[in-house]
C-alpha cells in the first residue's frame, strides 16, 4: 500500500530537476529553460540517463544510444553534470585525489600524478561552482 502512495510523479521529479542547481565539469552553472523549445528533449535525455548510468557524483547526460569510452572518469567528461547534492561526495574525493596526487609525485609517478591532477581541477571548479551564490553572475552552459 505504501509503494502505491510513496510513489514521486514524473511531473513531481522534473519540476525538481529544472529547479536544481547544476554545474558542468568546469564549474559552470547548467541551465535548462522549462518552456524552451528543446525543454522534452532535454527533459527525456536527462531521464534517460538516470535510467542508465548510475554514478555517485551525478548524473552522465551522454545519449542512451551511445556508449562511453570512459568508464568511471567522469570528472574529465564534458557529458557530465552534478547538482549540491553530491557535494559531500565531491569534497570526499577531492581529499582522495589530493592524496594520490602527493603520493604518485613522492614516488616519481608523473603520469598517474597527472592523470589525477586533471580531475582533480575539475573536481574543484566543480565544487566551488556548486558553493557559489546562486544569485551571483556567471558563466552558464545550455544542458541541451
Amino acid at each position: 500500500m505504501t509503494a502505491h502512495y510513496a510513489r514521486l510523479h514524473d511531473t513531481t521529479v522534473r519540476r525538481h530537476w529544472e529547479k536544481a542547481r547544476k554545474v558542468n565539469i568546469k564549474g559552470q552553472s547548467v541551465t535548462v529553460d522549462p518552456d524552451g523549445p528543446l525543454a522534452e528533449a532535454t527533459w527525456a535525455k536527462q531521464r534517460l540517463g538516470r535510467v542508465t548510468q548510475a554514478l555517485p557524483n551525478g548524473y552522465c547526460g551522454l545519449p542512451m544510444q551511445r556508449t562511453c569510452p570512459h568508464a568511471n572518469a567522469c570528472l574529465t567528461c564534458p557529458m557530465f553534470v552534478t547538482t549540491p547534492e553530491f557535494l559531500l561526495q565531491h569534497r570526499e574525493q577531492r581529499q582522495q585525489l589530493l592524496q594520490i596526487v602527493s603520493v604518485a609525485e613522492a614516488r616519481g609517478q608523473e603520469r598517474v600524478a597527472e592523470m589525477n591532477r586533471q580531475a582533480l581541477g575539475n573536481l574543484e571548479k566543480i565544487i566551488t561552482g556548486l558553493e557559489a551564490d546562486p544569485g551571483q553572475s556567471e558563466a552558464t552552459a545550455d544542458a541541451s
